[in-house]
C-alpha cells in the first residue's frame, strides 16, 4: 500500500496520471523459461533498459505478470531485444487460469511495441510466444502495462 500511495504522488508530482504508471514495475513475474540464471524474468519489469528476461530458444514460451491485484489494464508496451517475438498474443487474465487474448501480433517487427486495447479488469497480464522473429529465444529488456 505504501508503495502505491508513493508510485501515486511520485506521479502527481510529475504531471502523471494513474494511467501513466506503469502497473508492472517491480511486480511479480514469471516465465515458461529462462536462457540462464541471469536473463531472468523479473529483469523485464525492474524498470532498467540493461537487464533483461530471455527465453530458452523454443518457440512456445511466455512471460506473465501479477499486478498483485484485479487492476483496468488497457495498454501494453514490449520492449524488445534483437530477439524479438514474430507471432504473439498480449492475453489478460483475472485468476491465472482462464485467459483473453486483447491483442494479437503477427509478423512483428520488435524494437518497441506498443498494443492498446478496451480496458479490461485483469490481475495478470503476459506475453505469449508463438514464433520467436530469431533463431534466438524471445528476449525482453522491459515488459510494461498501463491503464490506458
Amino acid at each position: 500500500m505504501k508503495k502505491l500511495m508513493f508510485a501515486a504522488m511520485f506521479a502527481a508530482a510529475f504531471g502523471l496520471s494513474a494511467a501513466e504508471a506503469n502497473l508492472a514495475l517491480n511486480k511479480t513475474v514469471t516465465a515458461s523459461s529462462s536462457q540462464d540464471n541471469k536473463m531472468v524474468a523479473k529483469n523485464a519489469v525492474d524498470g532498467k533498459t540493461g537487464t533483461r528476461w530471455s527465453s530458452q530458444f523454443n518457440d512456445a514460451q511466455w512471460i506473465m505478470v501479477d499486478l498483485g491485484s484485479t487492476q483496468k489494464v488497457g495498454k501494453v508496451v514490449l520492449n524488445w531485444e534483437t530477439a524479438a517475438g514474430k507471432d504473439f498474443k498480449i492475453q489478460v487474465s483475472k485468476d491465472g487460469k482462464t485467459w483473453k487474448d486483447v491483442a494479437v501480433k503477427k509478423d512483428g517487427k520488435g524494437g518497441k511495441e506498443t498494443f492498446t486495447f478496451k480496458q479490461e479488469d485483469a490481475r495478470y497480464v503476459r506475453m505469449f510466444g508463438e514464433k520467436r522473429k530469431t533463431q534466438f529465444g524471445y528476449s525482453l529488456w522491459e515488459f510494461e502495462v498501463y491503464a490506458k
